[in-house]
């Protein structure tokens, strides 16, 4: 492989865990309560509201790191550790025969399991993709990528938001105007 092509690869898993792990960070910190529930159930319950708030920091700190210092090490060494994390919460749920609520995208229906170990072998591998031919963006373009990832993700959930207004836009009533003598009320 060409070194051009060696460090687009290189790039591009860095990138892909940036946005991974950025909406895996920003759909916990909205259902904090939920990762720590979960986290409860998994262990002693009263660590569950401190590590989701570790858990939290933790891939912030990944996602900012990646960021903004693309060749250190360090953030990919807490992807690493985060990912084993998160196959250890799998086979723990496994191992108990329980079904317990994964809090990996916050608020969502699905179970801990096979899926979090499964995806072991990837985070991993994007991460030795990644630390074999870091990036070369600047911290000032990574700062800048990260804006724009965060500004694709409001327009995106804005998108869905809008769709449920128009609903409601078209159920609404017609509200008379009070300075109008013969004010009637009209559904719309």
């Amino acid at each position: 492989m060409n070194l051009n092509a060696a460090v687009a690869t290189g790039a591009a898993a860095q990138v892909v865990l940036i946005v991974v792990f950025l909406i895996a960070t920003l759909s916990k910190t909205i259902t904090h309560r939920e990762l720590g529930r979960t986290i409860s159930q998994l262990g002693p319950e009263a660590l569950g509201r401190h590590a989701a708030i570790a858990v939290i920091s933790v891939e912030m700190l990944a996602v900012i790191g990646l960021a903004v210092a693309p060749s250190a090490l360090w953030p990919r060494v807490l992807i690493v550790l985060l990912a084993l994390a998160f196959a250890g919460a799998g086979i723990r749920a496994l191992s108990r025969g329980e079904k317990i609520k994964c809090g990996c995208f916050g608020n969502g229906g699905a179970v801990l399991g096979w899926r979090q170990v499964l995806y072991l072998p990837l985070w991993l591998a994007l991460a030795v993709l990644a630390e074999a031919n870091p990036p070369t963006w600047t911290g000032q373009e990574g700062l800048l990528g990260l804006a724009v990832a965060l500004l694709a993700m409001v327009a995106w959930k804005l998108r869905a938001e809008l769709r449920l207004l128009r609903p409601l836009r078209e159920d609404r009533m017609v509200l008379p105007d009070p300075t109008q003598p013969e004010a009637e009320v009209h559904a719309a």
